[in-house]
């Protein structure tokens, strides 16, 4: 598993080194900028992901000597994720409303300045919000938190470095990368995320492609010194799909690309409830909030299945020979999780989990399809290619699904495939008119903004 990592890593050299050869290209301030934004950014990513993980092994751990029916137990577990529900919630609404969310439509529209860079605000909130939101048990991933900071952080070094504007893009994007890459330990998708999904507002160049390289690298490296140099996921390797097989993956990759837009829209309904429900109260906010973490709280120590990003369950759904209800009821109770998370405002991201949703609709029509003999490989990659097509779908950024999902899993052997699928899933989301999910988020957001700022009408006396 290491020695394609470490292979890896040695392209990336190699990339970085091939960039470097013209320095007139990239000034030496530009290449102090990117490696301080790395190394940054992997240090607080990997802390980013030791500290939420530890806290919620403490608190599952603390609550299970109080006994599998005691309501004490579920008292506790309620109380204790409600408080931390309470403090993102509060921490956002009243210091950094740009930190709610995943983050990532923020650095989309600081890239266009359309949004704000308050660096200091906006690390210290989703730092902290996030840390408390992540430990909680709700539905929510920290890949996107971990791409916010990152940006951030570019964001922080340029300030400091006095760079110019056109300097204080590519930080800014170069950091957004870097958080990807700490992540997932994913690397090449850090940069390809950048080029895909940011490339409407991103300017291209040698240099700004040269400094995205060097802080990619950088922080995946100090990342790697706290957490090792391991996929995301450790599974067997799987035997190539013979080709006339492939239709499958193609009209697989229409049902998720159907799957895909109405997610994005479900999404943007309960966002615009949730704006109702609030109606511009932080009490409101924070009671509704807190109540919904607490339930999570007694659902992460009874079906901790529903609960959290869902990472560290995605091997087991993969691997699993679950039915097809099962499966199936799982899907639907965390779609409800992150509709009712993520659309809250509360730091945490929707990438981790619609990656898990993409796993669980991969896995449960193989095994459909394995009850009616239709297929001649393991179930299992279906569900992984699930989890790129789902991303694909939703997202709008395919090559980066497929590298992302294929560094994850150190599993390049079915990459046709998946490509067939990606590709599939893209093009019926953009058939049914389907926006990208964080274009949506953004969108919604610039609206809102515009509101707030028009000039309120004076009532009749």
């Amino acid at each position: 598993m290491a020695d394609h990592n470490s292979q890896t890593r040695l392209t990336g050299l190699r990339i970085l080194a091939t960039c470097l050869k013209d320095t007139s290209k990239l000034p030496l301030r530009l290449f102090i900028a990117a490696t301080l934004t790395g190394m940054l950014t992997g240090f607080i990513c990997a802390f980013f992901e030791i500290i939420p993980a530890y806290l919620n092994f403490i608190r599952v751990e603390y609550l299970s000597p109080l006994g599998d029916t005691s309501y004490l137990k579920y008292a506790v577990a309620f109380v204790i994720s409600a408080i931390l529900g309470a403090v993102a919630i509060f921490l956002t609404k009243a210091f950094a409303p740009e930190a709610g969310g995943s983050g990532i439509p923020e650095i989309e529209g600081a890239l266009i300045n359309l949004r704000p860079v308050r660096f200091w605000r906006v690390l210290s909130v989703k730092f902290f919000g996030g840390i408390c939101s992540l430990s909680s048990g709700m539905v929510l991933g920290r890949e996107g938190p971990s791409i916010q900071i990152g940006g951030n952080l570019g964001a922080l070094v340029s300030h400091s470095l006095r760079l110019k504007q056109d300097e204080f893009h590519i930080l800014l994007a170069a950091g957004a990368a870097s958080g990807l890459a700490s992540a997932f330990n994913a690397p090449l998708a850090g940069v390809l995320f950048v080029l895909e999904e940011l490339r409407p507002q991103f300017k291209f160049s040698k240099r700004s492609v040269c400094v995205v390289f060097i802080s990619v690298i950088v922080s995946t490296i100090t990342r790697d010194n706290f957490s090792g140099v391991y996929p995301v996921f450790d599974l067997p390797g799987y035997a190539m799909v013979d080709l006339k097989d492939l239709y499958i993956f193609v009209l697989f990759g229409i049902i998720v690309g159907v799957c895909g837009v109405m997610f994005n829209k479900l999404v943007g309904i309960m966002q615009n409830t949730y704006q109702r429900l609030y109606n511009g109260s932080i009490i409101r906010a924070v009671i509704i909030v807190a109540v919904l973490a607490g339930c999570y709280g007694i659902l992460s120590i009874q079906i901790p299945e529903v609960t959290g990003s869902g990472m560290r369950f995605i091997p087991e759904w993969i691997v699993s020979d679950l039915s097809v209800v099962a499966l199936l009821l799982i899907l639907v109770a965390r779609l409800i999780g992150i509709l009712l998370c993520f659309s809250s405002g509360i730091p945490g991201g929707i990438f981790a989990p619609s990656l898990a949703l993409g796993t669980l609709l991969g896995s449960m029509c193989a095994m459909q399809l394995l009850k009616l003999d239709m297929i001649n490989f393991d179930v299992g990659i279906l569900a992984i290619i699930g989890m790129g097509a789902f991303f694909a779908a939703s997202v709008r950024a395919p090559v980066t699904g497929i590298i992302l999902v294929c560094e994850m899993t150190n599993n390049f052997e079915f990459l046709l495939p998946m490509m067939c699928t990606v590709i599939s899933a893209s093009y019926t989301a953009a058939l049914l008119n389907g926006k990208p999910i964080y274009t949506q988020i953004l969108e919604r957001t610039i609206r809102n903004q515009s509101k707030s700022n028009q000039p309120k009408k004076l009532s009749p006396k």
